[in-house]
C-alpha cells in the first residue's frame, strides 16, 4: 500500500476539503482523487463520502483512520532509517583491531564516532591480524585495523599512519642511561620478539637490520602481544622492540630508546566488500580526523 496515498487520506480526513488538501500536499485536485480512489480499490471499501455538501468519513474510513495514521508513522521511520544507515549515520559498526592499534589513536576515533553516530552499535574486537583477515572473510566483522602486508590480497584496504618502533630495556641496563641505541649496541643481548608468523615482514626487518650491524639476533623468548613483551623486559628477560605508542604508556622498571634505522610497524584499515560499508566509512573519516589531531598534539 502507497504511503503517499495515505498521507492523502489522512489530509483530506484531516480538512474534509479535497481542494484544501490538494493544496496542502502540492498536488492537483485529480491527482489527489485519483489516488483516494486508488487507496479505496486496494482496501475494498470506500473511505470517504463525497457529494454537494462536502466530503465526510464513512464508517470504514473512520476505522481505516488512525492505523492508517500508525503505519505512515511506521513507513517513515522505516526510511528514515534505510536513508541513516545509507549515511553510516544508523545501524552496527563491527570493528576489529590488534593490540598495537589499541595503542593509537583509534581509541579515541571510537569515542568520537560513538559521540557524532549515538545510533550505531559498535562492537569492538581485539585479535592479531591473521584472525582479523579470517573475521573479515568469514563475515564476523566489518572492518579491521591491522599490519600489513595482508596474507589475502582479495581484501580492500587503506594504509593508515605507521607505529615507530623503540627498544625497550630493564631500567638498571646498561644501555638504559644511553639517548641513542644503534643496532650494534645489541650484540650478544637477549631479544625478546613476537613470534615471526604474527608478522613476518616486520620480524624479517628487524632481523636484517640487527645482521647488517653485525648483531645477530638471540632471541630467548616469543612474547606477544607487545605489552606482555614489556613486562618480560620488566621482569629482565630481555630486551626488545615495542611500538611508540606502547612506549607512550609506560612501564614501571623499563625504559624506552630510540634505536636509528628502526622500522615502523605498518597500519591499515580493511574491509572484504568492493567499499566499506556506510558506518564503516564514516568511521575511517572520524579516523583521519582524529589521527590529524593527534599527530597536531604530538608535534607542539
Amino acid at each position: 500500500m502507497d504511503l503517499r496515498s495515505i498521507e492523502c487520506f489522512l489530509r483530506v480526513a484531516e480538512t474534509l476539503h479535497f481542494a484544501r488538501a490538494a493544496e496542502d500536499l502540492h498536488l492537483s485536485q485529480p491527482a489527489l482523487s485519483q489516488r483516494i480512489r486508488t487507496l479505496e480499490r486496494e482496501v475494498g471499501v470506500a473511505l470517504l463520502e463525497r457529494n454537494r455538501r462536502g466530503v465526510r468519513l464513512t464508517a470504514a474510513g473512520v476505522a481505516f483512520r488512525d492505523p492508517a495514521a500508525a503505519a505512515l508513522a511506521r513507513g517513515e521511520q522505516a526510511a528514515d532509517a534505510a536513508r541513516g544507515a545509507a549515511r553510516g549515520l544508523r545501524g552496527r559498526l563491527r570493528l576489529g583491531f590488534t593490540v598495537i592499534a589499541s595503542y593509537t589513536a583509534l581509541p579515541h576515533a571510537v569515542q568520537r564516532f560513538r559521540g557524532a553516530c549515538p545510533q550505531v552499535a559498535v562492537d569492538l574486537t581485539e585479535v592479531n591480524s591473521p584472525a582479523l583477515e579470517e573475521a573479515l572473510d568469514r563475515g564476523t566483522i566489518d572492518l579491521g585495523v591491522l599490519h600489513p602486508p595482508l596474507e589475502r590480497p582479495h581484501l580492500r584496504s587503506t594504509e593508515l599512519p605507521g607505529e615507530q618502533l623503540v627498544l625497550a630495556v630493564p631500567a638498571g641496563h646498561r644501555l638504559a642511561g644511553q639517548p641513542d641505541i644503534g643496532f650494534a649496541d645489541l650484540r650478544g643481548e637477549p631479544l625478546l620478539a613476537a613470534p615471526r608468523h604474527i608478522g613476518p615482514a616486520l620480524f624479517d626487518a628487524l632481523v636484517s637490520r640487527l645482521r647488517a650491524a653485525g648483531a645477530e639476533p638471540r632471541i630467548v623468548q616469543e612474547a606477544t602481544p607487545m605489552t606482555t613483551l614489556a613486562g618480560l623486559v620488566a621482569a629482565g628477560a630481555g630486551v626488545g622492540f615495542v611500538t611508540s605508542g606502547i612506549a607512550r604508556a609506560t612501564r614501571p622498571g623499563v625504559v624506552f630508546r630510540p634505536v636509528p634505522g628502526a622500522p615502523a610497524v605498518p597500519l591499515a584499515a580493511a574491509w572484504a566488500t568492493p567499499e566499506p560499508s556506510p558506518a564503516a566509512a564514516r568511521f575511517l573519516e572520524v579516523l583521519a580526523a582524529t589521527e590529524s589531531k593527534v599527530d597536531t598534539c604530538l608535534d607542539d
